[in-house]
């Protein structure tokens, strides 16, 4: 075998099957080119040249850029309001968004635009302080979480 790849590649001598020698990752790499040496020791050697192409896929989660504070609201301002907005990204598809943790039974949270709301008029006697998990995954079912405080 020889060509500009080469090294990433094994070639079986007798069956002539040719193995990458390591994992392809499209973000280090997107395509490989070498050349088959083809010879039986008589007469003369064939040559063809190979290019391998290494297709993206989505192998990691979203990742959120939105704070972890949500910041404050006024007591008694009303039921239904928007409190924090999720924002994140992800590599090849689009982001779902869904709620978790100690206080989530109080908020709703739109699995497109991200947007959390809070169920109940707040009132600070009751309550001072909220804490839920945003949880950001993609159709590939990766996902990321982020503690957020109001």
């Amino acid at each position: 075998m020889a060509g500009p790849d080469a090294a990433a590649f094994a070639i079986d001598a007798v069956s002539g099957a040719v193995t990458l020698t390591a994992n392809p990752d499209f973000e280090a790499q997107s395509s490989y080119s070498f050349t088959v040496i083809a010879s039986d020791g008589v007469n003369a050697s064939a040559q063809q040249t190979v290019s391998l192409a290494i297709t993206d896929v989505d192998d990691t989660a979203p990742v959120i850029t939105s704070s972890a504070d949500a910041g404050s609201v006024v007591e008694n301002s009303g039921a239904g309001q928007v409190v924090y907005t999720a924002v994140a990204t992800d590599e090849t598809s689009a982001v779902a968004f869904s709620l978790s943790g100690a206080d989530a039974a109080a908020f709703s949270i739109d699995a497109n635009t991200g947007e959390v709301t809070l169920s109940d008029n707040p009132d600070y006697e009751s309550k001072t302080d909220y804490s839920f998990t945003v949880v950001a995954s993609d159709a590939l079912g990766h996902s990321s979480e982020q503690v957020v405080s109001l």
